[in-house]
């Protein structure tokens, strides 16, 4: 086959004959679910479904049951440890004054953590 070399001239519409090719089929990537956040609270675990705003109200939202009372950051009754999952905001200055050296521990207050 014979190689040809095209110039600006050549590519004028209408002076050059190419036949169209066959779209090449591009593969269809499948949503990616994000990891499921589970956490345990007084020896229960409970898987929530990663939705963008605060950990509790998501929780609760799925029909999670959290134990939880001002939704401040005050009393604590929302402590978990986060047992697996990431996208959680980065402890805030509420949970860093009440939850001290268990934030090392994976506790968060559901109340304050924010699911990005």
């Amino acid at each position: 086959m014979k190689h040809r070399v095209f110039t600006v001239g050549s590519l004028i519409p209408g002076r050059l004959m190419v036949k169209p090719q066959a779209p090449v089929p591009v593969e269809k990537k499948e949503k990616m679910q994000p990891e499921k956040i589970v956490v345990e609270q007084n020896g229960s675990k409970i898987e929530i479904q990663p939705v963008k705003g605060k950990l509790l109200d998501t929780a609760l939202n799925q029909g999670k049951q959290i134990n939880y009372k001002c939704k401040k950051g005050t009393c604590g009754q929302c402590k978990v440890k986060v047992i697996k999952g990431s996208g959680l905001s980065l402890p805030n200055e509420q949970e860093q004054k009440k939850l001290k050296d268990e934030l090392t521990k994976s506790y968060r207050l559901a109340c304050q953590a924010e699911i990005l």
